[in-house]
């Protein structure tokens, strides 16, 4: 008997879930109110779609959101990565940097939310900024330890072929770090992505994670299963969008 595929596994996996959920739903195990069924998590679905909520359509919450995820996300990575390598290839830029870096990196975002709001305001460039600010450490931490764990036998190879310390930058321990890099990338979307939920539920008007609380008050569960559904699939969207940059971009990487 041959072994079931692993993608046959996860269908199943998958299969049994949704019947479990219809099973406890149509059952009347648990009130609708708690745990919407299927069918109705489709129909507020189609809901949604047809008249919106709150005077926007879904798409624009979730245009909304993705545009938060991609404005803080790409200043973050970008500007991140860059100080990373420079820490990873100055010692005193590591030096000055660092404290600040690995004191930002554990310090949890939504502790300084209520501060960016105070200086910048409830509209977009607080939430914006706090994106930022949640990519730039380990953004920063991956690039300076990309840079780190570069052999040094192929710096030593560049030297010893006539490649000045710009040459030797760009051709051998950028390429090098690049998948920690992009390994980092990743690690700060996903950090983004939770956070910026977790903002637009706490200072938000509009954006999934803000239906999803304004829902939940008005006890539109189906609403928020939705959204739920929305904000997961985006989010293994974006991973995968990102794990195939890297298999693009670093295609050598373990062999």
């Amino acid at each position: 008997m041959r072994a079931l595929p692993t993608w046959g596994i996860t269908l199943m996996s998958v299969l049994v879930v949704t019947a479990a959920w219809i099973g406890v739903t149509s059952s009347g195990l648990v009130r609708d109110l708690f745990l919407p069924g299927p069918a109705d998590v489709w129909s507020g679905f189609l809901e949604l779609i047809d008249d919106g909520y709150r005077g926007r359509s879904l798409l624009v919450h979730v245009g909304i959101s993705l545009y938060r995820v991609g404005a803080g996300f790409l200043s973050g990575a970008i500007v991140g990565t860059m100080l990373g390598l420079g820490m990873g290839y100055t010692p005193r830029l590591n030096a000055i940097a660092r404290p600040f870096i690995e004191f930002l990196r554990p310090l949890p975002q939504l502790a300084y939310l209520v501060l960016l709001i105070v200086w910048l305001g409830i509209g977009e460039t607080s939430k914006i900024t706090m994106l930022f600010l949640a990519a730039l450490p380990v953004s920063a931490i991956a690039a300076r330890d990309g840079v780190a764990n570069v052999p040094p036998e192929r710096v030593q190879a560049a030297r010893a072929l006539g490649a000045g310390p710009w040459q030797v930058f760009f051709f051998v321990i950028f390429p090098s770090a690049l998948p920690e890099i992009l390994v980092g990338a990743r690690l700060a979307a996903g950090i983004v992505y939770a956070t910026l939920i977790a903002a637009e539920i706490i200072a938000g008007s509009d954006g999934i994670g803000w239906m999803i609380m304004d829902a939940g008050r008005f006890l539109r569960s189906d609403y928020v299963f939705v959204g739920i559904f929305i904000i997961g699939l985006a989010g293994i969207a974006i991973d995968r969008v990102l794990l195939l940059l890297e298999r693009r971009a670093v295609h050598w990487a373990g062999r």
